[in-house]
């Protein structure tokens, strides 16, 4: 028996054909979207480090987008993120640069999310034992009191514990020091990263020994010892634009000089994040981190001697300011990351 074969109809063809495209797009689908990676500035001191950090376990967790810390000085940082090759300044420190920062505003290349905290305060320093000793009380008075921290290297002076060389502070501190005279006192010292800057504040506080310097906060060693912020004249704009000119002009000495303006230390993006990442903009928008609760994370990752893993300060400070974290993003975004830190180890502060 011959059985017959009729032709398929050109129709039906079409059709299974197109039934197989969609059911092939549904499958791909499924798979995970691949997210852009977000890059963030790593300028190198503690503060940085642990918002840093905390940015990244909320985004990579929250949001789905990986992050990755590059590391730069000011100067190159001011560039990458000017041109896009990094993402996120979480810390601007705008007043250190204002000038650049006002232009590359104007131009529209960075964009201002808002404090990440309160305002941080900089300024010259001495322990406090040695102040109440000898009754140091101005920048002034260490003219009268440079032997106390004499210059290693050249006894006729004393020294000066500066920013790192390629930190803007390094510039500023220095044409204050030429605007007050102190350079007649002082050499100054400049070494190559924050770790060596804390270990010469440091180094002599575990010593009971004087030191003389810039620091800043929030920061851990200003909560692990007591301090004494030197005075130094009110800050004006007639004042800084002097000190200014002597940041961006090694051989002009400034006519006068001031203490450094205290304002809150904001976020910075590039421009293209906008477009690159909008939902974890709008984060950033609410994302104030707080200047006491960095003080507390900062001093815990010191006791808990972290050996440089930040993720654990991000950790502890998670765990410890759910209240506050929570309301920067929506429900759904903060049920992810604390899923995340469900299976992490939990520190608590006590």
């Amino acid at each position: 028996m011959r059985i017959k074969i009729s032709r398929l109809n050109p129709f039906l063809l079409l059709l299974a054909a197109m039934s197989a495209v969609v059911v092939f797009a549904a499958a791909c689908s499924s798979e995970p979207e691949v997210k852009p990676t977000i890059r963030v500035s790593d300028q190198g001191f503690e503060s940085g480090w642990i918002n840093a950090a905390i940015f990244k376990f909320v985004v990579e967790n929250g949001y789905g987008y990986p992050v990755e810390t590059v590391e730069l000085t000011t100067p190159l940082m001011q560039v990458a993120l000017a041109e896009g090759d990094i993402d996120i300044n979480m810390e601007g420190w705008q007043q250190n640069f204002v000038d650049n920062y006002n232009e590359q505003i104007a131009a529209g290349n960075y964009v201002n999310l808002g404090p990440t905290y309160e305002g941080g305060p900089q300024f010259f320093m001495v322990p406090k034992y040695t102040a109440d000793e000898y009754n140091i009380k101005t920048v002034d008075d260490m003219k009268k009191h440079w032997k106390l921290v004499e210059d290693p290297e050249d006894p006729s002076k004393g020294q000066f514990i500066n920013c790192p060389i390629g930190w803007q502070c390094a510039e500023i501190n220095r044409a204050k020091l030429e605007a007050y005279g102190l350079d007649e006192f002082f050499n100054i010292y400049s070494g190559g990263t924050g770790a060596a800057l804390d270990a010469a504040l440091v180094g002599a506080q575990k010593k009971n020994k004087p030191v003389f310097g810039y620091y800043w906060a929030p920061t851990s060693i200003m909560g692990a010892y007591e301090w004494t912020v030197l005075e130094e004249p009110t800050y004006t704009e007639a004042c800084w634009a002097e000190v200014a000119k002597g940041q961006l002009d090694a051989t002009y000495t400034p006519k006068e000089a001031c203490a450094y303006e205290t304002l809150p230390v904001d976020k910075a993006a590039h421009k293209g994040l906008l477009e690159k990442a909008p939902g974890v903009v709008e984060m950033m928008k609410k994302m104030n981190v707080g200047l006491l609760p960095i003080n507390v994370t900062a001093a815990w990752a010191v006791d808990a001697d972290i050996q440089g893993d930040w993720k654990k300060a991000a950790i502890y400070y998670l765990q410890n300011y759910e209240d506050r974290w929570t309301t920067w993003m929506p429900a759904d975004k903060a049920k992810k990351v604390k899923d995340a830190l469900a299976v992490k180890i939990i520190w608590k502060n006590d």
